[in-house]
């Protein structure tokens, strides 16, 4: 997923949500995470100069557990290394196990405007399911 992705965003008292559609699991991951990115930073002002492997681990068969992991991790990535992201490529989950590869570019206050700080995906109404062929996804923010 490169680029800003379909999804709508939800108010939730002092917090944020994303709620969005995928055709596959990879898909749906990878949207989450462009959409957490999108509503911290433009993510079409982002260019793809750097690029960070990453491997999440959560318990077997718990698809909101990766989800959210997922998510924490590509945060922490953000924060740590003072990055912002925009191009997320899920390249295999099975088992508890994501590995990806996703990109960035360092934070630049001239070009990046940070429009909201997120501390982190929570559990509260958090849906990652599969209905009729669709992956949809809600995840709530705590900012």
């Amino acid at each position: 997923m490169f680029g800003r992705p379909d999804y709508r965003e939800i108010e939730h008292t002092a917090d944020v949500g994303v709620e969005l559609q995928a055709r596959d699991l990879p898909s749906a991951l990878e949207s989450a995470a462009a959409a957490m990115f999108d509503v911290i930073c433009d993510v079409e002002s982002v260019e793809r100069r750097l690029t960070i492997p990453l491997t999440v681990d959560a318990r077997e068969g718990d698809l909101e557990n990766l989800l959210v992991r997922w998510l924490t991790e590509l945060l922490y990535v953000h924060q740590s290394r003072n990055v912002v992201l925009s191009g997320f490529e899920v390249l295999s989950v099975s088992r508890g196990t994501l590995e990806a590869r996703v990109s960035g570019e360092e934070l630049d206050p001239e070009r990046h405007t940070i429009k909201l700080e997120i501390k982190a995906p929570t559990y509260h109404e958090l849906l990652l399911e599969e209905r009729e062929g669709r992956w949809s996804v809600r995840v709530i923010f705590d900012t």
